[in-house]
């Protein structure tokens, strides 16, 4: 029976991953659903407390950079206040698309922000570029924080 259960973990913690690029998939609460299937199921709470908070916080920290992280980076290429809030909300519209609206949705709500503030086409497809490096840096940021959950997890687990 436990290798239908480390079935279901390891499909959670694969569908996290692919939470990654399918903005659909809820990427850390699907890690946090494998560990505490684990935990309950199989370790019975063996998995300590500072595991738990620690993934609690980096499940939080996660889903904050989902939103932020395109927006930040639109600031840091010279966008306006307005283009930090148009990734966001360009984010949130792109989930509709699927994966490539995740990615186009931020890019194409910044640059028309900025050139509805006066911006050149040049600069704001700079700041367009910005905007997808903040998201594609955003992936590899939190690839490497669910990574290293499931490294601890399997540290005391195994």
């Amino acid at each position: 029976m436990d290798i239908v259960w480390w079935s279901m973990i390891i499909l959670l913690f694969v569908l996290g991953f692919a939470g990654l690029f399918l903005p659909i998939l809820p990427d850390a609460l699907l890690l946090l659903g494998g560990f505490a299937l684990y935990d309950v199921v199989l370790g019975k709470g063996v998995i300590p407390w500072s595991f738990w908070i620690t993934a609690g916080v980096i499940t939080v920290v996660i889903m904050v950079v989902d939103y932020v992280a395109g927006g930040i980076a639109a600031r840091k290429y010279g966008g306006s206040r307005a283009a930090t809030w148009a990734a966001i909300v360009g984010a949130i519209v792109g989930l509709v698309i699927g994966p490539i609206g995740m990615i186009i949705g931020p890019f194409v709500a910044v640059v028309l922000v900025e050139l509805l503030q006066k911006k050149s086409i040049e600069e704001a497809l700079k700041i367009g570029y910005g905007t997808l490096i903040g998201f594609l840096g955003g992936v590899l940021f939190k690839g490497v924080l669910m990574t290293g959950l499931i490294i601890w997890f399997l540290v005391l687990v195994l």
